[in-house]
């Protein structure tokens, strides 16, 4: 936004006058009245999500002691925002932590939109979103990648270089928060001693990571999809046993919901899992691999997905058109032993799980499958099949972390143990770009320091898949 629009902006709420720096015809056609705007500042950031073809959810948060409010959401062709497409007055308050939230239709596909939100006393950001292809476009699609950011561990560089990207859409993998306290080390950067386990403490948390400035730069200018994992509630849970409680688990679903640009399903609340169509190229197919899970009564594990999502999802990846089917996962689905057996938490843990599905994949011929996968904190590529020791039917890759620590083995000693490993870093930090093609995806690991808020981020590898081929031609790039 310029500063002159900023100010004109600015200048328009203080005065409770016209809210859009266009010419007064304009303007009164476009806003009559200040009906349902209330005070409030802008002061955590601006964000969209979930887009489609013709339509993106737009997100943030007044800053108010008021018990209720509202906020005007202006959406426009032009960074100036005289190219007015839409306007949406959303009302706000106390129960929903005073966040706005708006989905937005009859957009055009492919196309660059500019919006800011303005109260009665202050403008926002101007924020910055793009709608997906056309359902029978082939154009390439590029994506950003990954998972795992712990405050405390260091800064989330790796997202200042992701929103200096030109990205159709983030994927965020999981372990957008983490819940749990962290006593202060002398290594860590940053600190974070709130430990999240009711309402008020999981939206300080939020609250606390979104004040990171990369963070919020990502979500200012790209849209973004994020899938949770077990810290945005509390490690490893499952089932219920031993923890959390069942109104800790909907309290930390409940703030996810309000702080991130996600649109909810009528008759389930909290239901995460859902396709993207990413035009003709790809389907991207988002999982939720906590709150179905269900273990017996000496929690040892059942099964992952659930009946429901579990249908779902095979059904989707069998009725798919797209040349790519991208499956957007927390946990590893490689069955991974670094020498001390598999790792209960994940779908090693739930084997048949993870073998019924990839059976379904192979019995349905289902070609051009990749998991994009969180959790592990190292950068990996696998080769996955029901018998881990046949030629894989899909390829995962796994995108390192953000900032939480991974386990530094050499690559040999894993790749001795899980022949099926192609690559593994569990040294750096980072975050993985994926440009699909009709004819390949390629996919790029990108390394950053995280000890420095303006840490750089380079590119270190860099892996080429060609259609119809479930292997991944490997290439070490020079730093």
């Amino acid at each position: 936004m310029s500063e002159s629009t900023r100010r004109e902006l600015l200048a328009a709420a203080a005065a409770g006058g016209l809210l859009l720096a266009a010419p007064p015809a304009a303007a009164r056609r476009l806003v009559s009245s200040r009906s349902g705007l209330g005070l409030g500042h802008f002061r955590d950031g601006v964000a969209s999500g979930e887009p489609s073809a013709t339509a993106i959810t737009f997100w943030s948060r007044l800053r108010t002691d008021n018990p209720r409010s509202g906020a005007r959401l202006i959406i426009s062709r032009d960074d100036d925002l005289r190219r007015t497409e839409a306007v949406r007055v959303v009302p706000t308050g106390r129960a929903i932590d005073w966040t706005v939230k708006a989905r937005v239709g009859r957009l055009e596909p492919s196309t660059e939109y500019f919006y800011v939100w303005q109260s009665g006393n202050d403008v926002s950001p101007i924020g910055r979103a793009r709608t997906l292809p056309h359902p029978t476009s082939r154009d390439a699609v590029r994506l950003a990648f990954s998972s795992c950011q712990h405050y405390a561990h260091g800064y989330f560089s790796p997202h200042a270089d992701a929103a200096a990207q030109d990205l159709d859409l983030c994927v965020f993998l999981g372990d957008y928060i983490y819940a749990e306290r962290r006593r202060p080390a002398p290594e860590d950067p940053r600190r974070d001693t709130l430990n999240a386990n009711d309402l008020r403490s999981y939206r300080r948390k939020y609250r606390r990571y979104r004040a990171d400035p990369a963070l919020r730069e990502l979500h200012r200018l790209h849209p973004m999809v994020h899938i949770w994992d077990d810290h945005e509630v509390e490690n490893n849970y499952t089932d219920n046993r031993p923890a959390p409680a069942e109104l800790q688990r909907a309290a930390a679903y409940r703030a996810a919901f309000e702080w991130l640009p996600r649109a909810s399903f009528h008759k389930e609340r909290f239901r995460l899992y859902r396709r993207i169509a990413l035009g003709a190229t790809a389907d991207l197919f988002l999982l939720d691999l906590r709150q179905y899970r269900a273990v017996d009564a000496a929690d040892r594990p059942i099964r992952l997905l659930g009946d429901a999502q579990r249908r779902w999802l095979i059904n989707s990846l069998r009725a798919s058109r797209a040349r790519w089917k991208i499956v957007a996962n927390q946990v590893p689905i490689a069955p991974m032993d670094y020498g001390n057996g598999q790792r209960l938490d994940s779908w090693g843990g739930y084997d048949e799980s993870r073998a019924g599905l990839l059976s379904e994949i192979e019995r349905a011929g289902i070609d051009d499958v990749v998991f994009f996968t969180g959790d592990a904190h190292v950068f990996m590529v696998n080769g996955v099949a029901s018998n881990p020791a046949a030629t894989p039917s899909a390829i995962e890759y796994v995108a390192g972390s953000v900032t939480s620590p991974g386990a530094d083995r050499p690559e040999a000693d894993v790749q001795s143990r899980n022949p099926w490993t192609r690559q593994y870093n569990g040294r750096d930090h980072g975050y993985a770009l994926a440009a699909f093609e009709d004819g390949r995806l390629v996919t790029e690991f990108r390394r950053s320091d995280i000890t420095r808020a303006d840490g750089l981020t380079v590119p270190f590898e860099r892996f080429t898949q060609p259609a119809g081929v479930n292997d991944a031609a490997r290439e070490p790039l020079a730093t």
